[in-house]
């Protein structure tokens, strides 16, 4: 899942005004935000990617 910038300011509980204002304001900090949900977004990617190799193993195995 890709999150939007809607998406973020969402989940961390602040306005997407917030959060951009964040990117001049406290670059570190939104380098961290953006790092964290790169990470979420992989995990899940990893995720899915592992179901659907399982799911052909069982279908190979029947």
């Amino acid at each position: 899942m890709k999150y939007t910038q809607r998406d973020k300011a969402r989940i961390l509980k602040i306005t997407t005004r917030t959060l951009q204002r964040y990117k001049y304001t406290k670059p570190e900090l939104f380098a961290i935000i953006e790092a964290g949900f790169k990470m979420l977004e992989r995990i899940e990617e990893d995720e899915l990617c592992d179901k659907e190799i399982k799911d052909l193993i069982k279908t190979i195995k029947g």
